[in-house]
């Protein structure tokens, strides 16, 4: 991840436990823009969720067992 508005966004977002970060990635997915989000880009937006998907896939898998 080589920007850093999109690596503080993302360290943020993950401050707020699993479970939040859940909703931010079907918020994203949606298309939201909510105010965590509000001063990105559409790419930086998709960049966030393609990193907390990443970020959050080794969890998914685990709650699938």
């Amino acid at each position: 991840m080589a920007n850093s508005n999109v690596e503080q966004c993302v360290e943020s977002l993950c401050h707020h436990g699993c479970e939040r970060v859940s909703a931010y990635i079907g918020l994203l997915r949606a298309g939201d823009v909510f105010a965590e989000v509000a001063g990105l880009s559409e790419i930086e937006r998709q960049l966030v969720l393609d990193e907390l998907v990443a970020i959050m896939a080794p969890y998914e898998e685990k709650g699938n067992d």
